[in-house]
């Protein structure tokens, strides 16, 4: 026969089993619930009036991609710690302007997830190796492996100022979604197997073309550095300039198009 304390443990588990589902499911759709309660809220309207005054993207969205937009926006602000050098105050405005430039990154792509694991320190201006900010300053930003993204305030307001392919949070949040591979290679993560080898081609090629700084104007110099800044430098390019881009590069759009399902070229 069945020992009757096995019985007993076996009627107990029978009995908790609906409530360590429920539990498990409380804890596994926390996130969503949470940005379903965010996406409810009316959005803030100063938030609106800095995405409307200095976000081009954002201006020309239809109706409804601007509610979505929205809700991007207010769900990045929610999750990931942004915070000044010790303890500076972050205005609102450079808070809107980084959560919208990681809305402009995965508009297409709704199922990528930003890290929040990783703090955003944003310094007045620009610092040097040392993190300091001392004259003659340039660095504009910077991202670590498993470290923080750090940005400088004054040129995350610059990079919306105009149009010109220079804008630094989006260039440190596309070396963010370089490195979720674990790997800084230029190559976007998430990306395709079947259009890995076609990327390394791409990135290596014009990697030698800019490094060669002859007739091939689709990209500034800086893009040169290595694999990673090529990227980074290319994807300013594709939501700042991309009309320019597409003219020059038409490979190269496309491919950044096809990876961020996205066509923001006139």
């Amino acid at each position: 026969c069945i020992p009757i304390l096995l019985v007993f443990e076996s009627v107990l588990a029978l009995l908790s089993a609906p409530a360590v589902g429920a539990a498990y499911y409380l804890v596994a759709t926390r996130r969503y619930r949470r940005r379903a309660r965010i996406a409810a809220r009316p959005f803030p309207e100063p938030w609106r009036e800095v995405l409307l005054r200095r976000v081009p993207f954002y201006r020309e969205l239809a109706a409804s991609d601007r509610a979505r937009f929205e809700i991007d926006v207010a769900i990045f602000l929610s999750e990931q710690r942004i915070i000044g050098d010790h303890g500076a105050h972050i205005d609102d405005e450079t808070r809107v302007l980084i959560a919208a430039s990681a809305a402009m990154l995965a508009f297409g792509m709704p199922e990528w997830e930003w890290d929040d694991l990783r703090d955003i320190v944003v310094y007045p201006r620009a610092f040097d190796e040392g993190y300091r900010q001392t004259h003659g300053a340039q660095i504009a930003g910077m991202v670590h492996h498993q470290g923080p993204i750090l940005l400088s305030q004054r040129d995350v307001k610059l990079g919306f100022a105009k149009q010109d392919g220079r804008n630094v949070a989006l260039h440190e949040l596309a070396h963010v979604m370089d490195f979720a591979d674990g790997r800084a290679d230029g190559i976007p993560a998430d990306i395709d197997w079947v259009a890995t080898a076609p990327w390394i081609e791409l990135v290596s090629n014009r990697l030698e073309r800019v490094r060669r700084a002859g007739k091939y104007r689709a990209l500034r110099s800086y893009a040169g550095t290595n694999e990673a800044e090529l990227f980074a430098v290319a994807v300013e390019a594709f939501f700042e300039r991309p009309a320019a881009l597409k003219q020059r590069d038409p490979d190269l759009y496309a491919a950044l198009a096809d990876y961020f399902n996205q066509d923001p070229a006139p």
